[in-house]
């Protein structure tokens, strides 16, 4: 999890099914319990959502399920075409990758450890 502009960006990557959305919903429920205004799910290096995984994405980014602040990246092309399967595409709030996120520049020198 990480905090930039106003909004905390959650990175998500490999597969979210039955045996890691529980520690999806842990983080999603983390990030929003923070004062960002908007909390911006990273979905780019997910390869896989389940049922399970779909049933979290919707009762936190979908607004008549509870959901408002969270906004999600379309993701890997197999999640943007769960998503058009689905037709979640139309009830979520997409983001685009870019938006929130800026990666830190790389330092040129590594980081020095005391001896």
């Amino acid at each position: 999890m990480v905090e930039r502009n106003g909004a905390v960006i959650l990175l998500v990557a490999g597969e979210i099914d039955l045996s890691t959305a529980p520690l999806f919903e842990e983080k999603l429920l983390a990030a929003e319990a923070t004062e960002a205004t908007t909390v911006v799910v990273d979905l780019e290096h997910v390869s896989f959502i389940d049922s399970t995984g779909l049933r979290v994405l919707i009762k936190h980014a979908v607004p008549e399920a509870g959901g408002g602040r969270v906004r999600v990246t379309p993701g890997s092309a197999q999640v943007r075409r769960l998503f058009e399967i689905t037709g979640l595409r139309q009830r979520v709030s997409f983001e685009s990758p870019g938006a929130h996120w800026q990666p830190p520049d790389p330092s040129p020198d590594p980081p020095r450890h005391a001896a």
